[in-house]
């Protein structure tokens, strides 16, 4: 009789965790907003502004989500590897942040397909010294910093194997550091280092790329597969409309 009455109290759990998990779009809908959180210090996708707005292409994105879902956006600003922790205790609906793809991911959270692709990764260095980073070994005995917890931790870590890795908590504080020289160089893709050297002519890009394929993803708690695929639905319409493009080119002629 025991384990019976154990058998059922497990079913019961179970149940209820699925019915949880499968409730979450309702959820959202019923408290009138969409809490996303990001790292706004990864212009063009989210940044703050000259008045402390979180502005950008994913914000412009998330704004767009909530509004298809007939809700209010709440943006929660956080470190990136917070990002990731938030979305994987389940205290946020999504995480947006120039997410790119890692398998090991997957083991906390869900990830949709591509939203956007990013292009090229490489290296902020300092004016002038571009042509000699041009292949893996120029960056042996040097310091490379990457912001903790992304693909380009990773990228250092396993293509840049001669270099130390300096870890940041923002993009900022990294080319501050490039730039005063306690770093050699950063890890950041394309679109993203476009921004920041149409701001600083005293940085520019190394002749060495990562290697690299893929683009943005968007995080959603683990086995919320109901409000991952809603998730998805919208994306399949902004790819099939080039709708990100349009944001892209918005906060461009906002600058």
């Amino acid at each position: 009789m025991k384990k019976y009455v154990a058998l059922v109290l497990a079913i019961a759990m179970i149940l209820s965790c699925s019915l949880a998990l499968a409730d979450r779009l309702d959820d959202i809908q019923a408290a009138g907003k969409l809490v996303v959180a990001t790292s706004p210090d990864w212009p063009p996708y989210e940044y703050i502004d000259d008045e402390g707005n979180i502005v950008g292409t994913d914000i412009l994105m998330a704004q767009w989500m909530a509004e298809q879902l007939g809700v209010e956006l709440e943006i929660q600003p956080l470190a990136f590897d917070a990002c990731l922790a938030a979305v994987g205790n389940g205290s946020v609906d999504m995480v947006l942040a120039g997410l790119t793809y890692d398998a090991e991911r997957l083991n906390a959270m869900e990830l949709t397909g591509i939203y956007w692709n990013e292009g090229d990764q490489g290296l902020l260095v300092r004016k002038g010294e571009g042509a000699a980073y041009n292949a893996p070994e120029a960056f042996d005995g040097k310091t490379v910093a990457a912001q903790n917890g992304t693909n380009q931790q990773i990228m250092v870590e396993e293509q840049l194997t001669g270099a130390t890795l300096e870890l940041v908590t923002k993009i900022p504080d990294g080319v501050n550091m490039v730039k005063a020289g306690r770093v050699d160089a950063l890890a950041v893709p394309k679109t993203v280092y476009d921004s920041i050297l149409a701001e600083n002519d005293d940085l520019e890009i190394a002749e060495f790329a990562f290697d690299f394929e893929g683009g943005n993803y968007i995080a959603s708690p683990k086995g919320e597969t109901e409000f991952t695929a809603k998730i998805q639905e919208m994306i399949d319409q902004i790819n099939a409309e080039s709708l990100y493009q349009q944001w892209v080119d918005e906060i461009q002629m906002a600058k």
